[in-house]
């Protein structure tokens, strides 16, 4: 019970986000997302007592929610992949969610608290672990990653979409292919 009431909360929150027009406009108050989430100020902060404990709850609910998506894309977990298999899982992934401006809010935000940034980390950094390999196969990869992330944050925000992002992932992951042949010749 106490996992559905605290994502009926974290749900609330970023509905709050996304109900905005301009990313400037976010206001996530205990009191603004209890009354969103059908809750007292009260029944919310038996689950989050602080907006600190909230905005963390609802970073880590995001970085969760992309791991996710990246084991269900691929079938497996990050340890069970490749390198090369998980930049190629992200990319797809980027390029193809539903994302929105909540989405944007609540990862950009953490780069503005170090404590928010964690749970992306946690989460997502063994998905782009490239420990031991080549410097120039590392600059493919980040690369192609760095396409992904431009694409779903455009996407997320509206601002310079892509008219056609099946290409954009095409050259992502021709970065990806690019970087699995110089591993392959070093």
């Amino acid at each position: 019970m106490a996992k559905d009431a605290r994502d009926r909360i974290l749900r609330a929150a970023k509905a709050l986000a996304e109900s905005h027009d301009s990313v400037q406009g976010v206001t996530v108050s205990l009191e603004s997302v209890a009354h969103e989430a059908g809750l007292t100020k009260p029944g919310l902060m038996y689950h989050f007592p602080t907006k600190e404990a909230l905005m963390l709850g609802l970073v880590d609910h995001a970085a969760e929610e992309w791991a996710r998506r990246l084991r269900e894309h691929t079938g497996r977990t990050s340890a069970e992949l490749t390198c090369f298999e998980r930049h190629r899982a992200y990319v797809a992934v980027a390029t193809t969610a539903e994302v929105s401006r909540g989405d944007y809010w609540i990862f950009s935000d953490a780069l503005y608290h170090p404590k928010l940034a964690q749970a992306w980390s946690r989460h997502l950094s063994p998905w782009f672990d490239t420990g031991g390999l080549d410097q120039r196969v590392v600059s493919l990869l980040t690369a192609a990653r760095f396409c992904a992330d431009g694409a779903w944050m455009s996407e997320a925000t509206g601002v310079f979409p892509s008219d056609d992002l099946a290409a954009v992932r095409e050259h992502a992951l021709g970065f990806i292919d690019a970087a699995e042949m110089k591993e392959g010749t070093s």
